[in-house]
């Protein structure tokens, strides 16, 4: 598993250029623990703004299937996550 350091903006520009959807995730962020399947990847603008929204399904919830996570909201919240890729090894992202 390759490891890795990041800044916060560092973190999602990864997130953004190399999670592809069907990926696997499992993201912390504030005191949320999301694990699961990435289903899509919203780059939309919002209100006049950029905007990057991750769908994904979680894994064994009991709470329901989905969670749509606002990367762009929630960027200096994002602790760590670990991307794993169809096709490639696991990279496992602590953000500083």
């Amino acid at each position: 598993m390759k490891e890795l350091e990041l800044t916060t903006q560092e973190a999602v520009n990864y997130l953004k250029e190399n999670v592809k959807i069907h990926d696997d995730i499992e993201i912390s962020y504030n005191r949320i623990f999301a694990e699961g399947e990435v289903l899509n990847m919203d780059f939309s603008e919002y209100f006049g703004e950029p905007g990057f929204k991750m769908l994904v399904s979680l894994d064994q919830s009991q709470l329901g299937s989905t969670v749509e996570i606002d990367i762009y909201e929630l960027q200096d919240d994002i602790i760590e996550f670990i991307h794993k890729p169809k096709n490639g090894e696991e990279v496992y992202v602590t953000v500083s």
